[in-house]
């Protein structure tokens, strides 16, 4: 069935059910959680349940095939809304800025008074329950969840309005009072790792992303399996350097520094790696590790490191990872990082 598509959300995904099968749906609702873990896929399919005329119409799912199912799924419906930026939806041909002006990358005020004045406004053209989704939510700008308050106070009769956030907490509080809240978690690696295998990834490669994506399918999805492999590359060689042999260092600085993206994702696959090494140095042959294709490197460097020297390593590629997100210079920020593992 439908809801089967988002996985590892058994909570989330179970309160709506529970919502449709009593007929309760909140006036309201604010999913909140990383990015690229079902959220505006289980917005959308709460939108096809509530509206699905085939064989699951009468539960708590959708059948996924019947004309409101395949309309809204094709973004077709006329009473289920999707918001979005203001750019998207011009690049899609859904929305004119007014005064000929630039599309701009939030969601303005203009688009929610076109949607409370206008849409809103009209009776419902064939569903049993009008949605809008706004996705992301944290686009919008100050004044556009200032013009949704009212709406979210009082909506119409029969619909529900749905807020997709990456950042709830950023939403302005009067916005998230009057939302219900259904969190989504970060999922488990072994899920994301499990459905990149059924995508017909490598083992190695879907174990990689998995460790990257920091919970994130729609993250892992979108990771090239093939560079994959030189972030791990990355990752065994500095495991492996010579404290002593300082060229090799800056060698090897200049090699995974010479793209800011290579060298921002080997800086976080190296923090993973250091997980792995803690572990080991606790529960030895026993621990769980995110990189089992770097075991031997992993029980290698926990024999030679005392755990405050493995955190001591963490927090210098985390230093490393914060001067790459202010455009330090990449090539520099492996360089210092790496001084401060041999001689911190």
């Amino acid at each position: 069935m439908p809801f089967a598509e988002i996985i590892g959300q058994d909570r989330a995904v179970g309160s709506l059910r529970a919502a449709l099968a009593r007929g309760a749906l909140h006036h309201a609702y604010l999913f909140g959680g990383p990015a690229g873990v079902g959220k505006g896929a289980a917005a959308r399919l709460l939108a096809q349940a509530a509206n699905c005329e085939g064989p699951a119409a009468a539960g708590a799912d959708a059948c996924g095939a019947c004309g409101p199912c395949t309309r809204i799924a094709r973004g077709l419906h006329p009473d289920v809304l999707f918001l979005a930026e203001e750019r998207e939806m011009a690049k899609a041909g859904r929305w004119e800025p007014k005064g000929g002006r630039t599309p701009s990358k939030e969601i303005v005020v203009d688009q929610i008074r076109e949607l409370v004045d206008r849409r809103l406004g009209m009776k419902r053209f064939e569903g049993r329950r009008r949605f809008v989704v706004v996705d992301p939510a944290d686009a919008m700008n100050v004044q556009a969840q200032n013009a949704l308050l009212k709406t979210l106070e009082e909506p119409p009769d029969d619909t529900t309005l749905v807020l997709v956030s990456s950042s709830p907490d950023g939403l302005l509080a009067t916005i998230k009072s009057r939302c219900l809240r259904v969190p989504f978690a970060p999922l488990p690696d072994e899920l994301v790792s499990a459905r990149l295998l059924a995508e017909g990834w490598e083992p190695a490669a879907a174990r990689v992303a998995a460790a990257l994506a920091g919970g994130s399918l729609g993250r892992a999805l979108g990771l090239d399996a093939e560079a994959l492999e030189e972030r791990r590359q990355a990752v065994e060689e500095a495991a492996s350097l010579d404290p002593a042999d300082a060229g090799a260092w800056l060698g090897y600085a200049a090699r995974a520094g010479k793209d800011r993206d290579l060298a921002r994702e080997t800086c976080e696959l190296l923090l993973v790696w250091l997980r792995d090494v803690l572990a080991v140095g606790v529960a030895g042959d026993g621990a769980t590790l995110a990189l089992p294709d770097l075991a031997p490197l992993s029980r290698r460097a926990a024999e030679a490191l005392p755990p405050p020297a493995v955190l001591r390593r963490r927090d210098r590629v985390q230093q490393a990872l914060r001067a790459l997100r202010q455009n330090g210079a990449p090539a520099l920020a492996l360089e210092r990082m790496l001084i401060g593992w041999f001689h911190g």
